[in-house]
């Protein structure tokens, strides 16, 4: 059971932050171990205690103003909490089920709103003045996403791909990416068959290519506007699709047009 309070004390808050963290976006450049999450943990764990602390201490001293006095019902709020300055109050304290829901719940809300707040904008900060240690040491310059995988595929915008292996090519819009330390990385593609179509008829220009040096893939990033403006072209020419009847002598070599 101490093992166990332990844990909800000092273990959860820097685990429920690092959690967060990771899940609106901001991931290290490789995967932690255990030690390294926990040091991360700990690190974490000392903001939140701070604030759990000031509000906890504050309700403390509210209870104890004579011109509040009802007859508190609510066990949560009777009147002799006791106030909190060292870990030992802490440890004393943790043997009352009411202030480890407390704790609990100040937590998990604590620290949603502190990793919105480091990914948001502290994350970014540290970034920039990262990088401007790195140009005075003529150094390139790290981007805000950690993995060059984040960089080009886990932007909010639409992507029309074509994905390359061994020979193999395949064509679509991108819908699903997995994220970056994810050890299978599979990907969602919509409407194959469409734009392998599209882009057998109309050359549309190659914004990105994306290189995977260790197994040999090769994912194009199509120009979305462009890609866009084949389609439309493409839907006009043939409004009911390729079919075998389809003449197969058609123009393919239509330039899209700049605007």
């Amino acid at each position: 059971m101490n093992q166990v309070i332990s844990l909800i004390l000092f273990t959860i808050p820097g685990l429920l932050t690092y959690f967060w963290i990771n899940l609106f976006g901001v991931t290290s450049t490789t995967k932690q171990n255990n030690k390294e999450v926990s040091a991360i943990s700990i690190l974490l764990w000392i903001p939140i205690l701070c604030v759990v602390l000031i509000i906890y201490n504050f309700l403390a001293l509210t209870t104890r103003w004579k011109e509040i006095h009802p007859n508190y019902n609510i066990p949560i709020l009777k009147r002799d909490w006791r106030y909190i300055d060292s870990l030992v109050d802490l440890t004393a304290l943790s043997s009352n089920i009411w202030f480890i829901l407390f704790y609990l719940l100040l937590t998990i809300i604590i620290s949603f709103y502190l990793g919105k707040v480091i990914s948001k904008y502290g994350y970014k900060r540290i970034i920039d003045k990262v990088n401007d240690i790195r140009r005075n040491n003529n150094i390139a310059p790290l981007g805000l996403h950690s993995t060059v995988w984040d960089s080009i595929f886990l932007g909010n915008d639409g992507q029309i791909i074509e994905y390359r292996n061994q020979g193999e090519s395949i064509k679509g819009h991108l819908i699903k990416v997995p994220r970056s330390h994810e050890e299978k990385k599979a990907i969602g593609l919509e409407a194959v068959d469409h734009w392998g179509r599209v882009m057998e008829y109309y050359d549309v220009e190659i914004e990105l290519t994306y290189v995977d040096t260790e197994n040999g893939i090769i994912i194009n990033v199509y120009n979305f506007e462009r890609a866009l403006e084949a389609q439309d072209i493409f839907n006009d020419r043939f409004p009911d699709g390729i079919t075998d009847d389809t003449p197969q002598n058609v123009i393919i070599d239509d330039q899209l047009t700049d605007g």
